[in-house]
């Protein structure tokens, strides 16, 4: 199958266009199922803070009209396409009760964590940090996506490999970032928890190399040798971005012995073969 697990619409505030575009984009492409996975605004900010800080999600009271979107235009394409439905969620550390009573008694087929702020460092976006020390932020980072994957929460932690796209290499250098993610892949695969391999680290990877190295090819490499479990995405937020690369990166997969993708209903995770 080829399967987009990471699409975003115009709920989240930052995506452009309408559902049934991103929609049409998928069957255009080819692709077989698509799960929109908009992001949740910030639960776990006070009223204090959202005035302050920037929400880069989508507020609860949006949650039921979004889903019942979703649900129309399944069966209107049912016979086309199969589209789920999903959230990706910001991991905060210690906001578990937050996050389940955000969510209510809404049912999702899936949900994506992602660490896009250090609380112990600061609440800003990861691109907006300066004048930190790399060692401390890497270390940080990479502590919240192990603890993000035995959180229980989520199916698939969403790009793993997001902080080398902000950040210069800690004093180690790729070294220690490959040992880094060694524990994260290990942290997945001992809490039954996919990798999300995201169609921009790849993009990025392709155009930009760190002291020569290729990150992005490495942590394909230790999935592909571990046989951790993944889902795939391409964060599209526009139409036209549905599926983007998948034609280039598909093929990459398989040569890191990466031929299988997970796909959810309910939440419960079923294994098919990639494209």
């Amino acid at each position: 199958m080829i399967v987009d697990y990471h699409i975003h619409s115009p709920y989240c505030g930052h995506a452009h266009g309408q559902i049934i575009q991103y929609i049409q984009a998928a069957i255009q492409k080819g692709i077989h199922e698509i799960c929109f996975t908009d992001h949740l605004g910030r639960y776990y900010l006070s009223k204090v803070q959202k005035r302050r800080l920037w929400d880069w999600g989508m507020n609860e009271r949006n949650l039921p009209r979004y889903l019942l979107e979703i649900a129309d235009l399944r069966d209107v394409f049912s016979n086309q396409i199969s589209i789920k439905s999903g959230l990706e969620i910001d991991f905060i550390e210690g906001a578990d009760e937050l996050l389940k009573s955000a969510l209510g008694d809404y049912v999702f087929d899936f949900k994506i964590g992602s660490v896009h702020c250090l609380p112990r460092i600061s609440w800003k976006h990861l691109s907006e940090i300066q004048e930190t020390p790399t060692d401390r932020i890497y270390n940080e980072y990479f502590r919240l996506v192990n603890a993000a994957f035995k959180s229980n929460l989520f199916q698939s932690i969403a790009h793993i490999d997001f902080i080398w796209r902000y950040f210069q290499m800690p004093s180690g250098g790729c070294s220690a970032v490959r040992q880094l993610l060694d524990s994260a892949i290990q942290s997945a695969i001992d809490n039954d928890c996919c990798i999300e391999i995201n169609a921009n680290g790849f993009m990025w990877s392709q155009a930009n190399t760190v002291d020569k190295d290729d990150l992005f090819c490495y942590m394909l490499k230790r999935i592909g040798d571990l046989g951790a479990n993944t889902t795939i995405g391409s964060d599209a937020h526009e139409p036209f971005l549905v599926g983007k690369s998948y034609q280039t990166l598909i093929p990459v997969l398989r040569e890191f012995n990466i031929t299988s993708t997970c796909i959810f209903t309910d939440s419960v995770r079923h294994v098919v073969p990639l494209g």
